[in-house]
């Protein structure tokens, strides 16, 4: 029952990113604009949505045919399931302040103990994979990142 409720929350999370990149500015001089890329994530996310709770429908038909339908949810799953958004919101308010690369290795960090990885390697991982993304983004492909709280000594 909790994959058809995600699934279902996914769809919607992915119908409202459609709706608000289509009322993104459209540039003449290309075939494609800003809205591309949003749009592409929210049709992701609603087709993933979409395949979590059809996949569910030979199980809820099964319960349903034997009067035992589960409506009991487990909230610690949902809550688990919706940690990575929760993650990225968190990026977007704290990532001017903190800067990408400690916001990275923060919501790495956390995903890492949710799952329960000892903390010693959940803190080298995080800290090593979020610098090595932050100098591919920055240096390499030249997108500019906020630096935060590591540019305020320089």
């Amino acid at each position: 029952m909790k994959d058809v409720l995600l699934g279902l929350c996914f769809m919607v999370a992915g119908i409202v990113t459609i709706y608000v990149a289509r009322q993104y500015p459209t540039m003449p001089s290309l075939q494609y604009g800003p809205s591309l890329f949003p749009s592409l994530i929210g049709g992701g996310f609603f087709l993933g949505g979409l395949v979590l709770a059809v996949s569910q429908v030979p199980t809820l038909r099964q319960h349903a045919s034997e009067d035992r339908i589960a409506w009991s949810i487990d909230y610690q799953a949902i809550l688990v399931a919706l940690l990575p958004c929760v993650l990225i919101v968190f990026y977007i308010l704290a990532s001017d302040y903190l800067g990408t690369a400690i916001s990275l290795a923060t919501m790495m960090f956390v995903l890492m103990l949710v799952r329960r990885t000892p903390v010693v390697l959940a803190l080298g991982v995080s800290v090593v994979a979020s610098l090595i993304i932050y100098f591919i983004f920055s240096r390499y492909l030249l997108i500019p990142l906020p630096e935060g709280l590591l540019s305020v000594g320089g």
